[in-house]
Parts: C-alpha cells; sequence; structure tokens
C-alpha cells in the first residue's frame, strides 16, 4: 500500500466526524451562510483566530512559545514552500534560484548551529539580501514593473546597510516582523475579494496595539500559566524584546507571540482554504490528495519526519528542540519576503491564479 493511501485511509475518520458536525450547523442557518461561502467563511475563522490567539498570548504565553514552534513550525514552513513556489507559476531559473537561496540560507544556520561559525549573523543578512533583490530582479523579467522594482532594491539597500551595522539586533527585528508578512501575503496575493480581509485585519491590529502597549501586562503576569515548563514569560521577554523597561518588554513579548500564533494560522488554515478551487469546504481525504499532488510522496514523507523530529527531540529537551527548529527554519522568512518583492513588482493580480489548481 502507498503512502499516499495510508494516509488517505486515516482521513475518513476524520471525514466521518466532519459530517457529523457539518449536519448539526447546516441547522443554524448563519452557520450554514458562513460555510457554504468560502469568503465569509474565511473571513469569520480568521477573526476567531485572532481572538484565540490574543487570548493565549494574554494567558498562556509561555505555552505558547514553547509549544507552538514544536507542533506546528515544521508543517507551516512546509506551506510556505506549497502556496509560494510549488503553486505558483515560476520560471525554470527562478524556482531554481529560490531553492539554492534557501538551502545556503540553512547552509549557515547549520554552520553556525553546529560548528560554531562567528560570522553567521552578518553572512545571513548578506544572502539574504541578495535573495530578497533577486526576487525583485525576477519581477520584470516576467513583464512586472521596473519603477516597482527599483524603489524595491532602493528600500532592501538601505534596510541591508541599517542591518549589517548590527546584525545581531537586526536578526532580532526580523524575527519579530517576520510574523506580519504571512498577513500581508495572505491580504494582497491570496484574497480576490479585500472587503472581507477588513474585519480580521482590523481585530489584528487592534490586537497588537493594545498587547504592544502594555495595557494587559497585569493580566499576563497574573495568569496560573506565565510560568510553564520551567520558563517564566519575564525571563522570554528579556530575549525577544531586551528592553530597559519591564513593562514595554512583556507588551512586546505578548504582541510577538499573538503575531506568530496568527502567522501560523495564516498559512495552515487561511491560505490553503484560500488555494481551493471549489468554493465548498475540502474533505479531509481531498486536501491529503492536494498534498501529495504538490509536495510528491517523498516531500510529504520528508515534512512527516521533520515534523516528528522536532517533536521527538522537544520530549528530551523542549527549549533545544525549539531553539534548533527556529534557527534552521529561518530561511523561510527570507523566502516569504523573496517572494513578497517577485509578486509585488511582478503584480499580484498575474500571480494570484495556482499553477498547480488552475
Amino acid at each position: 500500500m502507498s503512502l499516499e493511501s495510508s494516509a488517505e485511509r486515516l482521513s475518513a475518520p476524520f471525514d466521518w466526524a466532519r459530517r457529523g458536525w457539518f449536519g448539526w450547523l447546516v441547522r443554524l442557518d448563519f452557520a450554514k451562510n458562513t460555510l457554504c461561502d468560502r469568503d465569509r467563511r474565511i473571513a469569520t475563522l480568521a477573526s476567531l483566530n485572532v481572538v484565540v490567539a490574543a487570548l493565549g498570548a494574554l494567558y498562556f504565553p509561555v505555552l505558547l512559545f514553547a509549544l507552538g514552534p514544536v507542533l506546528f513550525g515544521v508543517a507551516h514552513v512546509a506551506a510556505d514552500v506549497r502556496y509560494l513556489v510549488l503553486r505558483r507559476t515560476l520560471a525554470g531559473w527562478w524556482q531554481n534560484a529560490v531553492w539554492l537561496g534557501c538551502l545556503s540560507l540553512i547552509g549557515v544556520r547549520v554552520l553556525e548551529e553546529f560548528a560554531g561559525f562567528g560570522y553567521a549573523a552578518a553572512l545571513e543578512l548578506g544572502f539574504g539580501s541578495a535573495f530578497v533583490a533577486l526576487g525583485a530582479f525576477a519581477g520584470p523579467s516576467e513583464r512586472g514593473s521596473r519603477a516597482r522594482a527599483a524603489l524595491a532594491l532602493a528600500l532592501l539597500g538601505l534596510a541591508t546597510l541599517a542591518a549589517l551595522e548590527r546584525p545581531g539586533l537586526a536578526r532580532l527585528v526580523f524575527l519579530h516582523l517576520h510574523n506580519g508578512v504571512a498577513i500581508v501575503l495572505w491580504a494582497t496575493l491570496f484574497r480576490a475579494h479585500r472587503r472581507w480581509a477588513l474585519l480580521p485585519l482590523t481585530l489584528l491590529g487592534l490586537g497588537a496595539l493594545a498587547l504592544a502597549s502594555g495595557l494587559a501586562v497585569r493580566q499576563t503576569l497574573d495568569s496560573p500559566f506565565a510560568s510553564s515548563f520551567h520558563l517564566h514569560i519575564s525571563t522570554i521577554a528579556t530575549w525577544l524584546a531586551p528592553f530597559s523597561s519591564a513593562r514595554a518588554a512583556l507588551g512586546v513579548t505578548t504582541a510577538y507571540l499573538f503575531l506568530q500564533a496568527v502567522h501560523y494560522s495564516a498559512w495552515l488554515s487561511w491560505i490553503p482554504q484560500q488555494e481551493q478551487p471549489r468554493r465548498a469546504t475540502p474533505t479531509y481525504r481531498m486536501s491529503v490528495r492536494a498534498l501529495f499532488r504538490d509536495l510528491g510522496a517523498a516531500g510529504v514523507a520528508a515534512v512527516a519526519l521533520a515534523a516528528a523530529a522536532v517533536v521527538l527531540g522537544a520530549c528530551f529537551d523542549l527549549h533545544r528542540a525549539r531553539t534548533l527548529y527556529l534557527s534552521l527554519a529561518t530561511f523561510h522568512g527570507y523566502l516569504e519576503l523573496a517572494m513578497l518583492a517577485f509578486f509585488w513588482v511582478r503584480g499580484a493580480e498575474q500571480a494570484r491564479t495556482p499553477a498547480a489548481v488552475a
């Protein structure tokens, strides 16, 4: 029996539960109308995800920090590659350059983690900037805007010069900002009707501002989950937001955890549903078939093994497994920026139809 057939058989109980759950929901007019309209369904789901992520960052911050990357990290990186590269119509040379850029960035992190390479931060910024610049260059080659390419390259040049002055700080800033890239991609590349994105985007902005301002710091510190896995949220704040003000550090840290959770939701739920050729919700079996069609059996096996390795590693040393995953997976942040530059220069309207599903 093939891996795909086995995966389809494993999805059968989930489809059985889905039929029962949906059978109950469609009795409610609001739920029925929401489920049957893809734009309304995704907007509702995204809004609920934002609210749940905000509550999680507020009351369960250490759980999000420790378990989020371990449980969802590999899957969301695979979604990056799947929806930004494999499902898009790209020139062969540009797709090969994407693979080379990703491998180069992974190589830098491997040298840093396992060989103690001391110039990894500066080298990574150099490779990453070249990767994004190549994305901006690739846009005009596919009838994109030269003016947009020039603007993107100018902004990238300024950002790179500033980053190379303090590579360590640049890495930290990039860690925070990258969470928003998935939201920008979802709202520009994957959304056919922008008005349906207004509610979740408004909730997202309000939630991020409220948390970052420090208004809810007391609730976070009073939560019984402010400390978990022998780690306190105050310690995490010294890593993610090393400010002199503890209130500001905690506020920015909870905002980061909130945006990271939304980032995962966007790649694992909103974007996959938006990419479905059918407006109805896909069954689990349909999702499995689409996954194998995009990644192939070898790709699915590689993703499954990587995800299992991270989870297994976390069972022995949670914090080391999380840190190592985040380090090796850093390439996907540059991939998102490179593809954002490419699609912005080329024109998102030309990129919106997936090659594998058209």
